[in-house]
């Protein structure tokens, strides 16, 4: 004879547990606990990319200073009004680089190409700069300071924008950081390449 129906063993679960797929069994409050856990890392991974932003944002201000101040010598140009015209359409792309920048990292969805466009100026402008400075011959310190400094100074925004990569998911899309280093080496390129093709048109 079978046991009767009150004396079988049940199988009931609680309404607060859960069974997992490998038979165990997972309680209201530790999958309370999960979803507070995914929560705070969320919310510490936001602190970290908005920690980042400041520090590039401030990063970007230095470096558009020393190159306004050192690399373009503006307070001599401002003396000097016919060279002032000739630099201004340098200006203006080197203005226009920066704020881009700063424009990206504005935009809460556009930060990572903000990011890029920030690793590009500093990893671009700094080599560009201290190569040229270390390649002059001869090598004359009270001119190549200029260049070295303003060089140093974009190497922050380099530094910080790459680390912000680390707060990143691991599978989150490079596609933007390589947009952004991609704009600000064209923002970089036309300078260089208009400047020698305008000198020999006679502009």
């Amino acid at each position: 004879m079978y046991p009767p129906p009150d004396c079988m063993p049940t199988m009931e679960l609680g309404h607060d547990t859960a069974e997992t797929a490998q038979g165990g069994r997972l309680t209201t409050a530790s999958i309370a606990m999960g979803a507070t856990a995914e929560r705070s890392a969320f919310h510490n991974a936001v602190a970290a990319v908005e920690r980042h932003r400041k520090f590039v944002l401030a990063s970007v201000a230095i470096a558009l200073v020393a190159r306004l101040l050192l690399e373009f010598n503006l307070i001599a140009l401002v003396q000097q009004r016919a060279n002032l015209i000739v630099q201004v359409p340098y200006i203006g792309m080197a203005l226009l680089a920066y704020l881009l920048v700063l424009m990206w990292m504005g935009r809460g969805a556009g930060d990572r190409v903000g990011f890029g466009m920030a690793l590009g100026l500093g990893v671009i402008e700094t080599a560009f700069l201290i190569v040229t400075a270390m390649m002059q011959r001869p090598f004359d310190l009270s001119i190549a300071w200029r260049p070295l400094v303003v060089g140093v100074a974009h190497l922050p925004m380099a530094v910080f924008a790459l680390s912000s990569a680390r707060d990143y998911p691991p599978q989150d899309s490079k596609k933007p950081w390589l947009t952004g280093f991609v704009v600000a080496l064209a923002m970089l390129a036309i300078p260089w390449v208009a400047g020698p093709i305008l000198q020999r048109m006679g502009w």
